[in-house]
């Protein structure tokens, strides 16, 4: 089906939206048939159709024999609820289905948005047609295929509503055992990850894992992914394990080991990401102690790949020769942070605190010494007094 087939209220003309980002029908909207429906819900009327918090609400619904008019009567808790609802029916009916288009009202809230046939539109990629193309031509997998959900936020910011639906397709459906095979429909769940993890380690080849698998399962066709999607999340298992953050943990606990001297410590964030790291070993404790009475730090420009902030508190010795007290790397320069490092070096020098601190004047450093190193004289360093 073309596009200028869709009928006019299956359109983004179809609706207006005024500050309050309630949507208001055009004259003609409310139109059904054999093969499309469309229908606008007042603020109202959400509450006497289905309600949709969970796809655990949906357990007892009949997906084979449900037509586009009782479709239209759920409404749903959220945005992603919507998305599950309409992919759970896709995968039934024969498609899968990607998210498009949104739109916001003036506040930035979204308040509109449609899932469609993931068979929508058409590649136009800038050399399709060149000549002298290098690449092989990739398979076209869209049709302009104009089935799709639309749905909308109603004005008192609460229930997601079916605004639109429309399910003419222009291509073949698959079959049910067949549509679980298209990727959005591919997924592992938490039991085969962990089942896959544990042959892994155990030398199993991943093909044996597919197989077994599927075994459990009951057939290949009983599977909800393929060999490929083992490989890829064997992948993504890889990088959590063999992470930077982790293998830095590894090492600094690997010197521990063969220094009994050796101080480090870390702070993760909310999602057990490394935030802050500190570490000094013996020789810089026992150098302190000696020559810490001048102690200068700075923070070196964001040269590595995370755009972290590595501090470095350094001293002179005897020779006048540059000695490092301790390292540190930061997600940010902000004074908690410097606060940190150097409750962190106070601790991993039993306490001594220098007498004079030499910094290049920011401010988030002169309060964190403020704090921590009260008595002690904050100076500029002679390159910025310069």
């Amino acid at each position: 089906m073309e596009d200028s087939q869709i009928p006019s209220w299956c359109s983004d003309e179809g609706f207006s939206f005024n500050d309050e980002g309630k949507s208001s029908d055009v004259g003609g909207l409310l139109s059904s048939s054999t093969s499309s429906i469309a229908e606008s819900i007042g603020e109202d009327e959400a509450g006497e159709g289905v309600g949709i918090n969970s796809m655990g609400d949906a357990a007892n619904i009949l997906w084979d024999s449900i037509n586009e008019t009782e479709l239209t009567k759920y409404h749903f808790l959220n945005r992603d609820v919507a998305y599950e609802f309409y992919n759970f029916y896709a995968r039934v009916k024969g498609f899968s289905i990607r998210k498009s288009k949104i739109l916001r009202n003036i506040k930035g809230v979204i308040i509109r948005q449609d899932f469609v046939c993931h068979k929508e539109g058409f590649r136009e990629g800038k050399n399709k047609n060149r000549e002298n193309r290098k690449r092989e031509t990739k398979v076209e997998t869209r049709c302009g295929c104009s089935a799709r959900m639309r749905v909308r936020l109603l004005a008192d910011g609460g229930r997601w509503i079916v605004a639109v639906f429309w399910d003419a397709h222009n291509h073949a459906l698959l079959e049910g055992h067949q549509s679980s095979m298209l990727p959005a429909h591919r997924k592992i769940n938490e039991g085969d990850i962990v089942g896959m993890n544990s042959m892994r380690k155990a030398g199993i080849s991943t093909t044996e894992i597919y197989n077994l698998i599927a075994d459990q399962s009951g057939g290949f066709d009983k599977t909800n992914f393929l060999k490929v999607d083992i490989l890829n999340q064997m992948t993504k298992q890889k990088q959590k394990e063999h992470c930077d953050a982790k293998a830095v943990m590894v090492y600094l606990k690997g010197l521990g080991s063969g220094d009994p001297g050796m101080y480090w410590s870390h702070e993760v964030d909310e999602q057990g990401n490394l935030k802050q790291l500190f570490w000094a070993d013996e020789i810089s404790r026992m150098d302190f102690q000696v020559f810490g009475e001048v102690l200068a730090f700075d923070a070196t420009y964001r040269k590595n790949k995370y755009s972290c902030p590595i501090v470095v508190l350094l001293g002179v010795n005897h020779h006048c020769q540059t000695i490092v007290f301790g390292t540190a790397v930061l997600t940010n320069e902000k004074e908690e942070s410097y606060v940190w490092v150097l409750e962190q070096f106070l601790a991993a020098m039993k306490g001594k605190v220098p007498t004079a601190v030499i910094t290049d004047g920011a401010p988030a450093m002169r309060n964190a010494i403020t704090r921590i190193f009260p008595e002690a004289h904050h100076r500029l360093c002679a390159w910025h007094l310069l």
